[in-house]
């Protein structure tokens, strides 16, 4: 009998494990090819800021930044025709599965809502990239699952290993990923699941770093809280960041709200945002894509001035709204994460004007309003303290980014 009982458990172990290699390592694969599809096609369109500085005419650099958003557009808006309720799909129908248990995620769906997200990202549309990233690894997971004729609960558990996966590979994260798999997907943490995420997580952190490794999101050498007065002014910067996430969020649904009552073919809608948005792209070109490098530049002194950084913000807002509520697929996550270090960095360099006391780096202001933005947007606010803790190995900083969501 004691030998059986060995034995299950023996099966049982071997089983979470291999459950969890296999969604973590596939996660991390599609992840990265993703991420290397989207830089390649901003480097080969004229998106990037790096193949701007390169492009060989000025008239190629013109055309590009109006064409490729449009055209994007359209390929994007053909795909979306053909989706059954003329709807993408993102982390939300994978949180309303998982939550329901009724039924799985429409892989059909899924798949094109990816390459539609691909699509959108690689022409240069203000949209993000995480998003799509966590829906298709929970949709990988369901699909696994499927495979392996998992029950419900099993099932739910493949489609927690896939997203926390797909956070560890992209942020380089895996207590992040096992933190959001519990705290945003199934709602609640348990002993079960736990070791299959954990050990999804792992393999997609480590995958990661072997098969086409992505540079860090965020490279910080060096913030220190100079003064301990300053925490208030962090609790102060997260109120604020929450009426800026608020008006990120409302602006996209209004957006979205008013776009039925543009007088274009809903086929042709994205097609016709990513035109207005390479014309305003032209003057200010920092509107493009999901924001990456903008973002890093965010989190240096001197980077850019007040004036630029309260213009980006806005404009950063409007784009992000005007191509997700015409139609463009993407996520919100990433615009959030620009928008919330400009707003940051903002009100950094108006701290240190107004004391007129030494107060600490920008950066350490850029990352708190970076984290008490993007916060509500998710609905996770622990699991984005944990990111910048995995992401910068600052304790101190940590800290500051927890005081911004504390309230």
């Amino acid at each position: 009998m004691r030998m059986k009982a060995t034995l299950n458990t023996l099966l049982r172990t071997s089983y979470i494990a291999g459950l969890g290699i296999l969604i973590g390592l596939s996660a991390a694969v599609i992840a990265n090819f993703f991420v290397a599809g989207i830089t390649w096609m901003n480097d080969s369109l004229l998106i990037s800021p790096r193949s701007r500085l390169m492009a060989s005419s000025e008239w190629l650099l013109l055309i590009a930044t109006v064409m490729v958003p449009a055209s994007g557009g359209l390929a994007v808006g053909i795909i979306r025709h053909f989706i059954e309720g003329q709807r993408f799909h993102g982390p939300p129908d994978i949180i309303a599965t998982v939550q329901t248990r009724q039924g799985e995620p429409a892989a059909r769906t899924g798949l094109l809502s990816g390459i539609a997200s691909l699509l959108s990202l690689g022409s240069g549309a203000s949209v993000g990239q995480y998003g799509p990233l966590v829906h298709l690894g929970g949709l990988l997971g369901s699909l696994w699952s499927r495979l392996f004729r998992m029950d419900i609960s099993m099932g739910n558990v493949a489609v927690a290993c896939g997203v926390a996966a797909a956070i560890s590979s992209i942020f380089h994260a895996p207590i992040a990923g096992i933190l959001f798999a519990q705290e945003v997907i199934l709602r609640h943490f348990s002993l079960r699941a736990l070791a299959p995420i954990a050990v999804a997580s792992i393999v997609g952190y480590v995958a990661a770093n072997t098969i086409l490794p992505q540079p860090p999101l965020l490279q910080i050498e060096s913030a220190e809280i100079l003064h301990f007065w300053e925490f208030g002014l962090f609790l102060l910067l997260g109120m604020a960041s929450a009426l800026v996430a608020v008006a990120y969020m409302q602006s996209i649904l209004w957006v979205g709200r008013c776009a039925s009552a543009v007088p274009i073919p809903a086929i042709t809608q994205p097609a016709f945002a990513g035109a207005a948005l390479g014309v305003v792209a032209l003057w200010f070109p920092e509107i493009l894509g999901a924001g990456g490098e903008n973002l890093r530049f965010a989190l240096i002194d001197e980077a850019f001035s007040r004036w630029e950084l309260a213009i980006l913000l806005i404009l950063k807002i409007l784009a992000t709204a005007w191509c997700l509520g015409m139609g463009f697929a993407g996520g919100v996550f990433s615009p959030a994460l620009l928008i919330g270090s400009l707003f940051g960095a903002l009100f950094g360099s108006l701290v240190a004007t107004l004391s007129g006391a030494t107060s600490s780096a920008v950066v350490v202001y850029a990352v708190c309003g970076m984290v008490a933005v993007t916060a509500p947007v998710i609905g996770a606010p622990m699991t984005t303290v944990v990111i910048v803790f995995e992401m910068t190995g600052h304790y101190p900083l940590t800290i500051a980014a927890l005081s911004s969501v504390a309230l």
